[in-house]
């Protein structure tokens, strides 16, 4: 009757002792990959350590070659600026293409130190993974590299220039700078707007000072009981004797329309381009105008509605209900 229970309780034991073999060796062979681990890490930075203090020499020249293309990259900035700007050409475009040499040395200076430090590398795999990488970089920064060429043909074509008065969308003021992503303008109230250059670009821009003299137009209305040809001549009196009103291209007074309430006279004159002296004559021509008229008892009408009521019969019918 008691064999049965102790061949049990020994089953038992050997179950327990095997588990507790399983468990001893596999914690020695987690320890021993732990300490494979360490070896391959430690020998991974040795070999890395030594690797720096034997490349230190390579790394040196190339860190004096590198010096030595920043500096040729410098003067060839200053001599080619100053080639640029001797040859008649624009201050911001020859910044530009002095900015561009500079860049263009300094990325030549990086593939020499690179093929110096690293001997086994050559200009033409670093080229071509410049290539590779320039993709991604094209498209990460799409709209930075439009406005960098936008800007670059600007100051190129020079459809406008610093100091010029430009109106685009809602913005109109003059031009204070024009680098390779942005152009600065001042408006007319003294604030500062910064436009993209490739909006620049691709929209209609209104360059107000791209010529010495600018047309203005200005409509007066007479009434229709009044002479027009005196008008006319009173208005070609007031043209031809406020200042900034130029004799040549002359002035003109035309009769355009026969409006509603009046009949419209539209006065027509050159200034010069720039807006303040565009504001201030058309300030002149205005009240002189008024004056004149005023003084030739020259009715300048209301606008007038003319309302008639028609009186028209109608009946209203009764009914009764019996």
């Amino acid at each position: 009757m008691l064999i049965a229970p102790c061949r049990e309780l020994d089953r038992r034991k050997k179950v327990k002792l095997s588990l507790q073999m399983l468990f001893i060796q596999g914690a020695q062979e987690s320890a021993d990959q732990v300490v494979k681990a360490g070896e391959a890490a430690q020998n991974t930075i040795f070999e890395m350590v030594n690797g720096f203090f034997s490349r230190l020499p390579l790394i040196c020249v190339g860190f004096v070659v590198f010096l030595l293309f920043l500096g040729i990259a410098y003067l060839a900035r200053k001599v080619v600026k100053a080639a640029v700007i001797r040859a008649s050409i624009d201050d911001m475009l020859a910044s530009l293409i002095a900015r561009i040499t500079y860049i263009i040395v300094i990325l030549l200076g990086v593939f020499v130190a690179a093929t110096v430090i690293f001997p086994g590398v050559e200009l033409g795999d670093l080229i071509a993974g410049l290539g590779i990488g320039s993709v991604a970089l094209g498209f990460a920064f799409k709209d930075v590299l439009q406005n960098l060429f936008a800007g670059f043909l600007i100051l190129l074509y020079r459809p406008f220039k610093i100091g010029d008065q430009i109106k685009i969308d809602d913005f109109e003021g003059d031009v204070e700078e024009i680098n390779v992503r942005a152009t600065k303008i001042k408006t007319y109230d003294g604030e500062r707007v910064v436009i993209p250059n490739s909006d620049l670009y691709m929209k209609s821009v209104l360059v107000r000072t791209a010529f010495d003299y600018r047309r203005t137009k200005i409509t007066v209305g007479i009434g229709y009981g009044e002479s027009h040809e005196k008008a006319r001549r009173i208005l070609m009196d007031v043209l031809e004797n406020t200042e900034g009103v130029l004799d040549n291209p002359g002035p003109d007074v035309d009769v355009v329309e026969l409006a509603d309430s009046s009949v419209n006279l539209k006065m027509l004159y050159w200034t010069d381009s720039r807006q303040s002296s565009t504001r201030k004559t058309a300030d002149r021509v205005v009240s002189g105008a008024k004056a004149a008229l005023d003084k030739a008892e020259i009715e300048i009408p209301f606008p007038q509605r003319v309302v008639e009521f028609v009186n028209t019969p109608f009946k209203v019918e009764t009914s009764s209900v019996n």
